[in-house]
């Protein structure tokens, strides 16, 4: 990526978490990266491309971190907190409103996401639940392949547009909640004791 296009991705995205993405226009953006709107179109024919690229950049951060993940932690459940931890990062400040304004103006975008959690979200699941069973934190007759599918719609409906309108909690609250839920589900006596120092952990952190 060019400086130029980092320059206005950037300034781009923190003008949608903050507003939204239909409320902020190519004009907007233009001010803020201090160009004129005939270059920015020079760089992007319109909004979707824009969008799309921005999306793109995110999915492909967001997976090189997943991965490395794996190596970094300490266990299957640690990895899942690390997980946390980067979104956490990545929509803290985020305006509800942006995921609905994905969903329903900007599908290819949409789809993008789409794909990630299909392809490789999917994939990442079903290994760290093999992974968490064999290191005994995961109850052994777990069915991986259902488990991973669940988890991939619980984790997916935050993206949904009838909830995204009426959404009273956080992206991360929402997470947090629902990744808790999911490992109380799955986990041994000793992993338990694992999700309770995680989440203790991650919670002092949201508090500072």
């Amino acid at each position: 990526m060019t400086g130029i296009h980092q320059k206005i991705q950037e300034k781009a995205y923190e003008l949608f978490k903050r507003y939204g993405i239909r409320s902020v226009t190519m004009d907007d953006i233009a001010s803020q990266c201090g160009i004129s709107k005939k270059t920015l179109y020079q760089q992007y024919e319109d909004k979707h491309n824009l969008v799309l690229s921005i999306v793109d950049e995110m999915v492909h951060r967001s997976e090189t971190r997943c991965v490395s993940f794996i190596d970094s932690s300490q266990n299957a459940i640690h990895e899942i907190f690390q997980s946390l931890a980067m979104l956490q990062e990545m929509f803290s400040g985020v305006n509800p409103s942006l995921l609905f304004d994905l969903s329903k103006y900007h599908a290819p975008a949409f789809r993008r996401i789409d794909d990630h959690k299909h392809r490789f979200l999917h994939g990442t699941i079903l290994k760290n639940l093999r992974r968490g069973i064999e290191e005994g934190i995961y109850r052994p007759e777990l069915n991986v392949e259902i488990i991973a599918l669940l988890h991939l719609h619980n984790i997916s409906m935050i993206f949904e547009e009838d909830l995204l309108p009426r959404m009273k909690f956080s992206v991360l609250e929402m997470q947090l909640e629902v990744m808790v839920h999911f490992l109380y589900g799955i986990a041994t006596p000793k992993g338990v004791k694992l999700i309770e120092k995680y989440k203790k952990n991650i919670l002092k952190q949201q508090s500072l």
